[in-house]
């Protein structure tokens, strides 16, 4: 008697929410200052998440506007492929990130 005629393992790519956070964390502000515009929902959630009394619990947990912050860079940062392109910048001294924010950067006026 076969015990199994069929096994599927299905994998589930899981990237380090701790790199994602980190990197996202550089675009965040630009949303919260509405230079960017998102869903104010969005920001309500990421700022919950990030109170004090929260933060612990959420250590492991991407945030939507985190999502939506790294998806000016990439166009799917929570795929494997995504990921590895996000490694890859990073080894390279963030490029990208650098170039994204040299816009809003420049377009600062002092007074």
């Amino acid at each position: 008697m076969k015990k199994f005629s069929l096994i599927v393992e299905g994998k589930k790519f899981l990237p380090n929410p701790e790199l994602l956070k980190k990197y996202a964390s550089f675009i965040i502000p630009l949303y919260l200052d509405r230079t960017l515009s998102c869903d104010k929902r969005l920001i309500d959630e990421y700022l919950e998440m990030s109170r004090t009394t929260q933060f612990e619990k959420n250590k492991s947990v991407v945030s939507d506007l985190e999502i939506l912050a790294l998806k000016n860079l990439y166009s799917n940062p929570l795929s494997q492929v995504g990921y590895l392109q996000i490694k890859a910048d990073i080894a390279n001294k963030c490029k990208k990130l650098e170039v994204f924010l040299r816009k809003y950067f420049t377009a600062i006026k002092f007074d």
